[in-house]
């Protein structure tokens, strides 16, 4: 057998290797997509029945507070009308004008 034939079979090992590793890979690869799918459709599943049970227990907590909700939010409008009413309304502090600082001398020691 000479170098050019070793070669040949050696080159047909490695591509027969490199199929059946491809091969596998994409099994793998499908199998894990198809449990992501799965996993997807539960979830979204899972999604929807949630939302529905939240808006049918948020409807029910507004008609029965409903009333205090009013009362709350007319109290934070009164406190957010007095609040601003008093920040804008405040009057500004006046300054008076700064006199220059005056050096000191200093005085000559006697020796």
């Amino acid at each position: 057998m000479n170098f050019q034939e070793k070669l040949f079979e050696t080159t047909a090992d490695l591509r027969a290797r490199a199929a059946a590793l491809a091969a596998g890979a994409v099994t793998t690869a499908r199998a894990r997509a198809e449990v992501a799918a799965k996993r997807f459709e539960v979830l979204t599943v899972a999604g929807r029945e949630f939302n529905k049970v939240a808006r049918r227990h948020a409807i029910r907590f507004v008609k029965e507070n409903s009333t205090i909700a009013a009362d709350a939010g007319k109290d934070v409008s009164a406190l957010a009308r007095s609040t601003y009413a008093t920040l804008t309304m405040r009057p500004t502090a006046k300054t008076k004008a700064r006199k220059p600082a005056q050096r000191k001398r200093a005085t000559a020691k006697a020796a």
